[in-house]
């Protein structure tokens, strides 16, 4: 039997509702993309659908805000890297100004760590500009309205095993039954080992920055920032970063 307290059953109702809601609705579908090539591509495919009602485009972060603002939107294409804005921080802005939006974040390039970053922080799906076709997009639409996740089945695959191998340790038997209730371990929370430095590192490892970002924003060295991440990693136990920053989304989640 599957542990399910009263936190994952309000989580479940409420994504229950909110798919519920978009099923039968005509949509409004925001596009944020700095490339007015990429915008004028997703208005001609995505205006052959016939449950969209309205396509609305922004070509920054700022514009994308008054719009959301405005125009309430079902579902937002959101693109990473618009700028020189923190994408991730961005998302969480957006869903702070339309809570039941469905957000897709496109990047340039796939990039796991990224991805992870992604969902954790609220988004429906991730998907590279490199590999997404017209029927990619049109095929995300009734995937949402499902409540589906909008991820190529290899990446989906990567992060489904990379959040098994962080939560086993989680995980025990009762009874010596197959029962495997998620339980949190109170006798040993490695986080609480971590420095200033390192906890201010591994947030920014959450959010998907990598070394060099850290190193250049931190002003320290990358070579400090790679010691810092492997002395992270041994006090955490944790066998990658994508395990870290699990670990570190699991404590802001208890408190």
């Amino acid at each position: 039997m599957a542990y399910t307290g009263p936190e994952q059953e309000q989580v479940g109702k409420l994504l229950e509702t909110e798919t519920a809601a978009l099923r039968g609705k005509s949509l409004t579908v925001m596009v944020v993309d700095d490339h007015v090539l990429i915008r004028q591509a997703f208005i001609h495919i995505l205006s052959s659908q016939s449950d969209i009602e309205r396509i609305i485009t922004a070509q920054d972060y700022v514009e994308a805000r008054e719009q959301a603002a405005k125009q309430q939107p079902d579902i937002i294409w959101l693109d990473m890297h618009t700028g020189r804005v923190d994408g991730i921080a961005e998302m969480s802005n957006l869903r702070r100004i339309v809570p039941a939006a469905r957000i897709i974040v496109l990047a340039d390039l796939e990039d796991e760590q990224e991805a992870f970053a992604a969902i954790m922080a609220g988004a429906q799906g991730y998907r590279s500009k490199q590999d997404l076709d017209e029927s990619d997009i049109t095929a995300a639409i009734p995937m949402i309205r499902r409540g589906e996740f909008v991820l190529r089945a290899p990446l989906a695959a990567r992060l489904v095993q990379r959040l098994r191998s962080a939560a086993l340790p989680l995980w025990g038997a009762e009874n010596g039954t197959r029962s495997h209730p998620l339980v949190r371990n109170s006798r040993f929370n490695g986080l609480a080992q971590l420095t200033a430095r390192e906890r201010e590192i591994l947030q920014l490892i959450s959010q998907g920055y990598r070394d060099h970002d850290i190193a250049k924003g931190l002003h320290i060295s990358e070579k400090t920032v790679q010691k810092h991440v492997q002395s992270i990693l041994s006090k955490l136990g944790a066998q990658n970063r994508t395990e870290a920053a699990y670990l570190i989304h699991q404590q802001s989640l208890q408190k």
